[in-house]
């Protein structure tokens, strides 16, 4: 845990919490109460970046706090961490599609598919693989245009494979066809 003034690092002999000062963290430091080496964590700048589901707000949530109940700096209702760590790719549905798209705290990028369609069967493993190194960045979700006809009317699919870009609850973009990985990084960079 951090704070303006160091460090609390919890000592792995007594269990004493020790507060080690920015500047002394390299200098080996000792419990205070049992004179053991602690072991100090490096210091991590990675945060995650999510949208308030209530205002919208992007927020930025160090990783070392995700587990503490953050809340929205704009509204302060609290934020949905969990929604970070949700399996990939998500399955998109009719009645569903309210919740993980357009609710996400993440952008996202669906993924409309039809089981009957060669392309699609060529480019799912491309989703798959994009999804697995896109998590809690983006989320990634599929959606069968043949069991989804309302989702498949409303953006009026008539061919697929075709992907479409949510943020913030808004349709941003839509590409028809299949991408290649690094194609759907950079699609997917202006909204991240």
């Amino acid at each position: 845990m951090n704070d303006k003034n160091g460090q609390i690092v919890k000592c792995s002999s007594c269990g004493a919490a020790n507060r080690i000062p920015i500047d002394k963290t390299e200098n080996h430091p000792k419990c205070g109460k049992c004179h053991t080496e602690l072991s100090v964590p490096e210091p991590t700048n990675d945060k995650y970046t999510l949208r308030c589901t209530d205002c919208g707000a992007k927020n930025r949530v160090p990783v070392n706090k995700i587990n503490e109940n953050p809340k929205c700096g704009k509204c302060h209702t609290e934020l949905h961490t969990d929604e970070l760590f949700v399996p990939q790719p998500v399955m998109v549905t009719d009645a569903n599609f309210e919740d993980r798209v357009m609710k996400s705290p993440l952008p996202v990028l669906v993924f409309a598919w039809a089981p009957w369609c060669p392309t699609c069967v060529k480019t799912s493993p491309i989703i798959d693989e994009f999804a697995a190194d896109a998590k809690t960045r983006v989320r990634v979700s599929k959606l069968n245009v043949d069991q989804n006809k309302m989702l498949a009317a409303r953006y009026k699919i008539l061919s697929v494979p075709f992907m479409f870009i949510f943020d913030n609850g808004k349709l941003k973009d839509s590409m028809p066809g299949g991408m290649e990985k690094h194609d759907l990084m950079m699609q997917m960079a202006h909204y991240l």
